[in-house]
């Protein structure tokens, strides 16, 4: 059994007269209709860094020391904490991306300030 379609005999002859010129005007201009480039991306190297303990940032981004402004921060130096606590967070895209602690112990140093730009692998804090 064979079935019959309707098909728009206008809109047929629009699209074949479409690709007519496509194709003339790809071989006026000598251009291949498929083009492929290979792209390499480069991982970003890291930032070296100097602080043993130190915590680095995961991304390209903007730092953010408290979820808000004027509101308290996330941490100070001497602060005690713990394994998941969120230290800080990183804009990226429009997008906050909370920063948690790696380990339980206690910030020695907080290398960045509030709204700072910051790089990958760039150290942040220093825990003990």
């Amino acid at each position: 059994m064979v079935k019959k379609y309707n098909v728009d005999k206008d809109i047929i002859q629009k699209l074949t007269k479409a690709v007519k010129e496509l194709t003339n005007t790809l071989k006026k201009n000598n251009l291949k209709k498929n083009t492929f480039e290979k792209v390499e991306i480069n991982q970003p190297k890291r930032v070296k860094v100097d602080y043993p303990g130190a915590l680095v940032s995961p991304m390209v981004g903007t730092v953010y020391l408290s979820p808000e402004p004027g509101k308290k921060t996330y941490i100070k130096k001497g602060q005690l904490i713990k394994k998941g606590d969120t230290l800080l967070i990183i804009e990226a895209m429009k997008t906050f991306n909370p920063i948690k602690a790696p380990k339980s112990g206690k910030i020695i140093k907080i290398l960045v300030n509030d709204g700072e730009s910051v790089e990958y692998g760039q150290p942040l804090i220093v825990i003990k």
